[in-house]
């Protein structure tokens, strides 16, 4: 038998527990108190938000905008449960556009904390503050001084909830939450300026500006990464009254965790379906364990919209879900399909490294030595770090036995040339062939014998008419049919490389004048040759050696390349320095890769890839060339062979040449070229002494060029770039100081000689970079240490990597 006084009683809860429980639905965690006053401020149309955070938002939390403000009449109403200026009746749910219609915000955060108001309006001439507890008015509200709009601080957020406050008590997971919603809805208004940051501290974790774009938002937000791989979409459907923008990454872009960020009506929600729709969208695009950045921003027609389903408002729900969601599905698709034809992959330069050598190690490390040597014995090496390849080995046709592919209308000479020798006295003193006669030999290779000119000019032909095979040919081969010189891109270069061409040397057609022996020894020694000594009991070391040296880091010895049979001394301060300068800068990790490196195949004429080690670079062929013929024009100072023409080159023409090109950037304004031409003309005639006896750069009295200096045995330079050669070293060289001079002569020589041209009929440019740069390259070149981060060498994988995916080499 039931006792009624044993049944419970049903009682009206007090208020001030009803709206105790309602407050712990709607305001979870910091996170949730300040999207709902991020609305509210949007809603008042604000377009600065700045935001305030102690100790993850539960010990103070503060939001200042400078929207319309709240009246001081409704301070005394404005945290009470239900009172709201943006709904009227229940039918105003239907058509509803702002964020806040249920008016129970601020009354929730004043039954959990201590919330404090300073707002002012456009018609009010002070500012009120006005403080409240458990959604009543504290005190009337204060006058003060303060700028229009509103200023919320909420202290001690569930003071009174000692479950709650003790359950988050990760303050650092608080602040990330509440940084995710600031940078949320910064990316959905770019027309308001956000600001969040700590308590205290000067420098915000977000800032965007106002009137921004979403893509600068994104960029600010989360980086170019995100950014650069953004497609842009827009969809419009009037059938079911929706409409869609969205930024999503394209199948370039993939990361280990899904962002996504969605906004129905512009109120940042969760959407399960739209999210899953999402993953399976892209799992035909990316790798797999790998997400894409997506934002989407809905909007519906407000009657289909239904967003009174969660306390916190993070999930509504909408008519024609499934339909839509489809319609959104192939519009996306239809995108991403379109991009994904090709992938963009972004390389890395290799970044520098700690030149910490042995001999440093070892007085550092005392037991290093030891250590090394246990290492080496007991260490077993792992196929994954194996070196398969010998830096060391060398090809057949580095010996020059015709292996190598040449031009296709080149043919087999069958007899020999006739011998020319031409050597300089040594005791001759002849004041007008001071050069030719002092310290060089001629490179006879490159040399038009008198025989030669003869039969040219007995055939009464102009001598720029003919190719460069025919110019080098002799009495035997005058009836062969000429190679036609191939079609360059420019006019300009086309009259250029007739006026220039025929007076270069042809590497393929011309022999030497040893004999069969000596010439399989030049060959071998093509690429690593050094100076030899005229006397054997005469002493004579380069400039290089008798400078001090660091005895903790010990730089590598330039070889000398000069094609002279003796060497000169050079003692000039300037070039010695600037000699200093290039040991002091200098990378030694990348010349330990340089002088272990394997030569794979050339990608272009700019480009090509090496082994070193168990890695795969990928090298500026261009620029180590450049950096290696300025260091032999400094370690070969005044020490060059020479190139002799078999005419003079007038300087005035190649000038006038020189300043056609586009390159030369020529204007009305600089003058006409003509005056141009002769002044740059006057310069070299003055300058021409210092040009022959420290550049082998041979300029008659009447301004005609005579010679160049060769740089490195088999190697010409390109003909066409001659002009160009010669206005840049005119306009850009400082020729009143002595160290910047021979430094900028130097530097731009270095830039003529380094320009390969692939259309050459002169070599075989593949052969040419294989044989002789990389080989000199290899040898002798000096990476500076900037060369370690802007992409001459990119290092583009790793036999341990590949050893990740693949399992085996």
């Amino acid at each position: 038998m039931i006792i009624m006084d044993d049944i419970p009683k049903i009682k009206k809860l007090d208020d001030n527990v009803v709206n105790r429980i309602a407050a712990g639905e709607i305001i979870q965690r910091p996170a949730n108190a300040l999207k709902e006053l991020i609305e509210n401020s949007l809603d008042a149309k604000s377009t600065s938000i700045q935001i305030t955070v102690q100790d993850g938002g539960l010990k103070m939390m503060q939001i200042q905008d400078n929207g319309t403000g709240i009246r001081k009449e409704d301070l005394e109403i404005v945290c009470e449960r239900f009172t709201t200026s943006k709904l009227q009746k229940f039918e105003d749910l239907q058509s509803i556009s702002t964020y806040g219609f249920r008016g129970e915000a601020l009354a929730s955060i004043s039954h959990v904390a201590h919330l404090t108001i300073t707002t002012k309006t456009a018609d009010n001439k002070v500012a009120y503050k006005a403080s409240y507890i458990d959604s009543q008015l504290k005190g009337p509200p204060k006058p003060l001084a303060g700028n229009q709009g509103t200023t919320i601080l909420i202290e001690n957020l569930f003071y009174n909830v000692t479950t709650r406050r003790k359950a988050l008590t990760n303050l650092s997971e608080e602040f990330t939450k509440i940084t995710d919603v600031v940078t949320r809805y910064a990316i959905h208004n770019p027309n308001v300026g956000f600001i969040l940051r700590k308590h205290r501290e000067v420098i915000p974790y977000v800032r965007t500006q106002h009137n921004s774009t979403k893509i600068n938002n994104i960029k600010t937000l989360f980086g170019d990464a995100v950014a650069r791989d953004i497609l842009d979409i827009k969809f419009e459907d009037k059938s079911y009254k929706f409409n869609i923008h969205a930024l999503i990454t394209n199948p370039n872009y993939s990361n280990k965790r899904m962002t996504f960020l969605l906004f129905i009506n512009h109120r940042l929600v969760e959407s399960t379906p739209i999210k899953r729709m999402l993953d399976d969208l892209y799992t035909i695009y990316l790798p797999k364990k790998t997400h894409p950045w997506c934002y989407v921003s809905l909007e519906i027609d407000p009657i289909n919209v239904d967003v009174n389903v969660h306390p916190t408002k993070c999930e509504v729900r909408f008519l024609h879900e499934d339909i839509i969601i489809e319609k959104i599905k192939l519009a996306l698709d239809e995108k991403l399909s379109s991009n994904s034809a090709s992938r963009t992959f972004y390389l890395q330069a290799r970044l520098p490294q700690v030149d910490v050598t042995e001999n440093v190690l070892a007085e550092l490390l005392p037991e290093y030595d030891k250590v090394k040597d246990n290492n080496s014995v007991t260490k077993k090496i792992s196929a994954k770090e194996m070196i398969r390849t010998d830096a060391k080995e060398q090809k057949l046709d580095q010996f020059d036995f015709k292996i190598h592919v040449t031009k296709p209308n080149d043919e087999v000479k069958k007899k020999s040339e006739p011998i020319v020798t031409i050597e300089t006295d040594k005791n001759e003193k002849n004041n007008t062939n001071d050069m030719e006669n002092s310290n060089q030999l001629v490179n006879t290779e490159n040399v038009i014998c008198s025989t030669q000119v003869e039969k040219l000019k007995s055939t009464n032909r102009s001598l720029f008419s003919l190719g460069v095979a025919e110019l080098f040919s002799t009495d035997e081969e005058s009836s062969t049919e000429l190679p036609p010189v191939k079609n360059l891109n420019s006019t300009v270069a086309d009259r250029a490389l007739k006026t220039v061409a025929q007076l270069f040397g042809s590497q393929n057609e011309s022999h030497s004048s040893k004999s069969d022996k000596n010439n399989v020894k030049d060959n071998i020694n093509s690429t690593k040759k050094t100076s030899s000594i005229v006397n054997e009991d005469e002493e004579i070391s380069s400039t290089i050696d008798q400078e001090p040296k660091d005895k903790s880091h010990s730089v590598p010895q330039f070889t000398s390349y000069t094609i002279n049979n003796f060497r000169r001394e050079v003692n000039l301060s300037s070039i010695l320095s600037l000699r200093k300068a290039v040991e002091d800068k200098y990378h030694e990790g990348l010349r330990k890769i340089l002088t272990e490196m394997t030569f794979i195949g050339c990608v272009d004429e700019k480009r090509a890839l090496i082994q070193s080690d168990v890695d795969l670079y990928i090298c500026n062929t261009k620029k180590l060339a450049e950096e290696l013929f300025y260091e032999i024009m400094l370690y070969d100072f005044s020490n060059y062979g020479i190139l002799l023409f078999s005419e003079k080159l007038p300087l005035d023409e190649l000038i006038m040449l020189a300043l056609e090109n586009k390159e030369a950037q020529w204007s009305e304004k600089d003058g006409p070229k003509e005056t141009i031409a002769q002044n740059i003309k006057e310069l070299y005639i003055n300058h021409a002494e210092m040009l022959k006896e420290y550049f082998s750069i041979l300029i008659d009295k009447q301004g005609n060029l005579k010679a160049l200096p060769v740089l490195l045995d088999k190697y010409f330079p390109s003909e066409i770039e001659l002009p160009m050669y010669i206005l840049r070293m005119a306009k850009d060289v400082e020729w009143s100081i002595e160290k910047e001079c021979f430094d900028g002569i130097s530097r731009e020589t270095a830039k003529f000689f380094s320009h390969i041209d692939p259309n050459s009929s002169s070599y075989d440019w593949k052969h040419l970079t294989e044989h002789v740069i990389y080989p000199a390259i290899k040898e002798s070149l000096l990476p500076p240490k900037h060369f370690a981060h802007d992409s001459t060498i990119l290092k583009i994988a790793s036999l341990p990597n590949l050893y990740r995916v693949f399992e085996r080499c």
